[in-house]
C-alpha cells in the first residue's frame, strides 16, 4: 500500500502504488527466505535494499505486511544504523 501523502495523481501515483507493491513483495519473499531469524528495518534495507530505496520505504512495507499477518513482531531489539534501537521482525 502507498499512502499518497503528498497528493499525487494520475501516472505519478499509480507508478508510486507500483513501486510500494514490488517493495511489500520483495521484503516478504526476503522473510521468507529467512522464516526464523529475527530482523530490524535497517537490516532487512541493508541486506536487500541499501541506497536505492529509503529506510522509510522498508519501514512502510514492514508495517504493511505485519498489518496482513504475513509477519510478526518479535521481543528483540537491535541496534539501527542511526544508533537508535530498533524493534525486530519475523515471518508469522
Amino acid at each position: 500500500m502507498f499512502y499518497n501523502t503528498t497528493g499525487e495523481s494520475g501516472e505519478q501515483l499509480e507508478m508510486f502504488k507500483g513501486k510500494a507493491k514490488t517493495q511489500d513483495q520483495i521484503v516478504l519473499r526476503f522473510f521468507k527466505s529467512n522464516p526464523k531469524i529475527n530482523y530490524s528495518p535497517s537490516q532487512v534495507w541493508r541486506l536487500v535494499f541499501q541506497e536505492k530505496t529509503p529506510l522509510t520505504s522498508v519501514r512502510r512495507s514492514m508495517t504493511n505486511l505485519t498489518g496482513e499477518g504475513l509477519l510478526c513482531q518479535a521481543d528483540e531489539k537491535r541496534q539501527g544504523i542511526y544508533g537508535r534501537p530498533e524493534k525486530t521482525w519475523r515471518l508469522c
